[in-house]
């Protein structure tokens, strides 16, 4: 298990690597784990803080909707939104403590993933951590991200390594049956409404 893990995580990094920007980073669900490791390493001009609801550089519950005094260029959230208990406040968390411009990179098992046609309660009950709570296809969560006004910059499937079985193969041919799903996506800011008004106030000289 923990080498099909190793080799997700590794796969993931190299997604989220491209997708990097800025200085300052929040890492969410992390707890310092083999994907975080591999983004510090890779990512040495960068300045990380980790976030979880223990053992992290922030400690908060998610599922309270915290607020922190800080803001980000970017936010990494790797197998995070499937645990809690509302994804729309969670990306209104992340709209919040993200700089203007600032970018958001989601990661989660994919609802039309093999793993979830071959056992529908794959990772709802698991003694050690918080079980999923939620599945999300691709266009599910394009859709949460676009109600919160970001801007889908890039989303696709990624073919990580969560289970081992000879079916596998067919996730390569077809791209939803792939384990994961990630999605890019940037704050848009809303539109400057005094600058609207000296518009319209300008236009109506021509008039």
């Amino acid at each position: 298990m923990k080498d099909y893990r190793m080799k997700s995580d590794t796969l993931r990094s190299k997604y989220i690597n491209r997708w990097l920007i800025g200085r300052e980073v929040l890492d969410i669900g992390s707890k310092e784990g083999n994907l975080h490791k591999m983004l510090r390493k890779n990512n040495q001009n960068k300045s990380f803080l980790t976030l979880d609801y223990s053992n992290a550089d922030l400690n908060f519950d998610l599922d309270k909707n915290p607020n922190l005094e800080k803001k980000f260029d970017c936010i990494i959230a790797g197998e995070v939104v499937e645990h809690l208990k509302s994804p729309i406040n969670f990306i209104s968390f992340c709209k919040r403590h993200l700089k203007k411009r600032g970018r958001i990179i989601l990661t989660t098992p994919n609802a039309t993933g093999l793993q979830y046609l071959l056992d529908p309660g794959w990772c709802v009950y698991y003694k050690n951590y918080r079980g999923h709570t939620q599945a999300f296809t691709l266009e599910m969560l394009k859709r949460i991200l676009e109600d919160q006004e970001f801007k889908i910059i890039y989303c696709g499937y990624i073919n990580a390594f969560w289970i081992n079985n000879p079916l596998q193969c067919f996730s390569f041919i077809i791209k939803r049956l792939r384990p994961d799903l990630i999605v890019v996506a940037d704050k848009n800011e809303p539109p400057n409404r005094s600058k609207l008004r000296g518009i319209y106030v300008n236009s109506n000289k021509f008039n």
